[in-house]
């Protein structure tokens, strides 16, 4: 887990307290709002599709794309919750198994077409490049603070 610190009034450095989170919902709401945050191998950028998003039996807390097209199942669970170290893999390997064979056609407008259009995006499509504009800004500004 990576640690938090901040400078005091001093000027020196302080290690943040931990702090949690007081339900699932605000947890969603900030992977939502930040996929950046996630701690992923890589930096991949993704593009938030669709939230509770209903996949077989269940629905997934949030659904990501990643500019390349690969899409990505995100099943948010507290340290608090007993089952989520087991429980969410055997969920997630629930909803890839309905995604499973789907084009990208049916998963645009079987699965994601009512989130797709709550977020303002026509098409899975747009949602990709809006996460690949995003991903060559972020290079853009990263080569020029860099030269």
């Amino acid at each position: 887990m990576a640690a938090i610190w901040s400078t005091d009034p001093t000027g020196g450095w302080k290690l943040l307290p931990t702090a949690g989170f007081p339900d699932e919902d605000t947890l969603h709401t900030l992977v939502e709002q930040g996929p950046q945050l996630l701690p992923l191998a890589g930096s991949p950028r993704l593009a938030i599709v669709g939230r509770e998003v209903r996949l077989g039996s269940g629905s997934a807390d949030l659904i990501a794309v990643e500019p390349s097209g690969r899409v990505v199942v995100i099943e948010v669970k507290l340290a608090a919750n007993a089952e989520a170290r087991r429980a969410v893999v055997a969920q997630v390997l629930a909803y890839a198994a309905h995604l499973h064979g789907l084009t990208p056609a049916q998963l645009e407008a079987e699965v994601l077409g009512q989130h797709l259009r709550s977020r303002e995006y026509e098409s899975l499509f747009a949602a990709v490049t809006d996460a690949s504009q995003d991903q060559s800004t972020d290079e853009a500004h990263r080569r020029l603070m860099r030269d």
